[in-house]
């Protein structure tokens, strides 16, 4: 996993393959600008989803991991919190999914409190749950980065 501000994204174009190119474009734009829904990211495999959803509890989410993606959120407006649990630290909840390249889990976890100007990004061994809301529910606006693992 890494966290980090988005104003050291180019600190991360380094990383190989098409995670580099996604961290580039996404580091070049003005996010806000971008159009609701799913945009593919030129030169990769990779697309955004610029998406407004509902915070939840905790316990209302389990912990999910994914084989074939990179994840990368962005949070542009609200707040949520943001869980990660090691993959190999959790109890399955069922078979992996191969359509939607979902595994869940239970288990206890570091929680991050995500805010406009930092980003996540969770390889295929990092267990996380996103869109938590710790107090109030609430609406976030986000973008979601699915970058082909390699």
């Amino acid at each position: 996993m890494i966290v980090d501000a988005r104003t050291n994204m180019n600190r991360y174009l380094f990383l190989p393959g098409d995670l580099g190119t996604a961290l580039a474009y996404l580091a070049e734009r003005d996010l806000r600008s971008l159009p609701d829904g799913r945009s593919d990211i030129p030169g990769s495999g990779a697309f955004l989803t610029l998406q407004d959803r509902r915070t939840v509890r905790p316990s209302e989410e389990p912990f999910e991991v994914h084989r074939m993606f990179v994840d990368v959120h962005i949070l542009l407006e609200g707040e949520e919190w943001i869980g990660y649990a090691p993959v190999t630290e959790g109890t399955p909840l069922g078979p992996y999914d191969a359509e939607s390249d979902r595994s869940v889990f239970t288990g206890r976890g570091s929680f991050f409190r995500a805010t406009p100007g930092l980003f996540f990004v969770f390889f295929p061994q990092d267990g996380h749950k996103t869109c938590i809301a710790m107090e109030t529910r609430g609406m976030v606006r986000k973008i979601v980065v699915k970058v082909p693992a390699q």
